[in-house]
């Protein structure tokens, strides 16, 4: 990242005063959907970030297991960005209370999924199983959030939300699409079921393209993993499939075969010291390949958030939500009207 002219805001630089430093020079500000990260170079040349996280229930308590899984990650060799400090600052006027907290720099960058070759797509697969194999070691897992209960309960919601007659209404007649609400209970019952599989461990959760640094120095490597903050107790197989549910979206010039072939069989099973295996779980009498139907699950809340946080009217011009509809009625969870 380059330097930049700009200064940070003075509460910003005062904070990371509080740290016994003096930057002096602003590196910019990249804006994530939970933290605002900002990069500052020493006198001495050394670089950090200072990440401020945005105002929500229970963010201090999040931030601390971010850290120590992070740390612990870290301390098993992978790249991965960690506190420098366990000390978290607490920034409040008379709207909120903010936290933050100080980090190492990591070399590289994000790349869009466009520019993502099959000698990426291997990377990322081989850098989750590390971690994975890493994370297994983990000695509080229990102690973290449950993934299954987190994803029934944001199924309990969408339930409430596509039941609603005015919004089945309009997604019907606005966007063309039907999605049977019976289908949300099923997944919302499975979800459920996986929270006894077996090999529960910490997890990373967000394993995506804006978390993953990419640098070409002395080759192509992944440089930086970031942003634990949706760290996790549960089976490897949740991080795999929203990995991967990101992938088919978002890597429009492979076909389906070659993102899966490149992620799944040369990455994550040939290069890691982990493996993925066909799993299925029995529910009320259906049986269900568990990787096909978390990726379903990833997909159907994805295109949830679309249609919270936008009007119906200009989804057609998302290219990321075409895709996920498109996607969802290839696999037969949404219908065509």
């Amino acid at each position: 990242m380059k330097s930049q002219a700009t200064q940070a805001p003075a509460y910003i630089l005062q904070a990371i005063r509080a740290y016994g430093l003096e930057p002096v020079h602003t590196l910019g500000v990249q804006k994530g959907y939970r933290n605002q990260s900002y990069g500052f170079r020493m006198a001495s040349g050394r670089l950090y970030n200072f990440i401020l996280y945005k105002q929500e229930p229970g963010i201090a308590k999040r931030i601390i297991r971010t850290h120590a899984v992070a740390n612990f990650a870290a301390a098993s060799g992978l790249p991965v960005r960690t506190s420098v400090s366990s000390r978290i600052i607490k920034l409040q006027n008379a709207q909120a209370v903010r936290f933050g907290a100080l980090y190492n720099y990591l070399p590289g960058e994000t790349i869009s999924w466009e520019a993502y070759t099959a000698k990426h797509i291997k990377l990322l697969g081989q850098a989750l199983g590390e971690l994975h194999s890493a994370l297994a070691q983990y000695p509080k897992a229990a102690a973290l959030p449950g993934i299954a209960q987190e994803y029934a309960k944001i199924f309990s919601q969408m339930i409430i939300y596509f039941s609603q007659p005015a919004t089945m209404q309009a997604v019907e007649n606005k966007l063309g699409i039907y999605l049977p609400v019976n289908t949300l209970y099923e997944l919302k019952t499975l979800i459920a079921a996986c929270g006894k599989l077996p090999g529960q461990q910490a997890l990373h959760m967000d394993f995506v393209r804006s978390n993953i640094l990419f640098s070409t120095r002395p080759s192509l490597r992944i440089s930086g993993i970031l942003d634990f903050e949706k760290t996790g107790n549960g089976a490897p197989i949740f991080d795999i499939a929203r990995t991967l549910a990101f992938l088919l979206v978002d890597c429009k010039y492979k076909t389906e075969a070659q993102t899966r072939k490149y992620f799944l069989d040369s990455g994550y099973n040939k290069r890691s010291p982990v493996q993925v295996k066909q799993t299925f779980v029995r529910v009320n009498d259906t049986r269900y390949d568990l990787l096909e139907t978390l990726i379903n699950v990833f997909l159907l809340h994805d295109l949830y958030k679309f249609l919270r946080h936008n009007p119906y009217e200009y989804l057609a011009g998302n290219e990321h939500y075409t895709r996920t509809k498109d996607l969802l009625l290839q696999r037969g969870i949404l219908h065509q009207l």
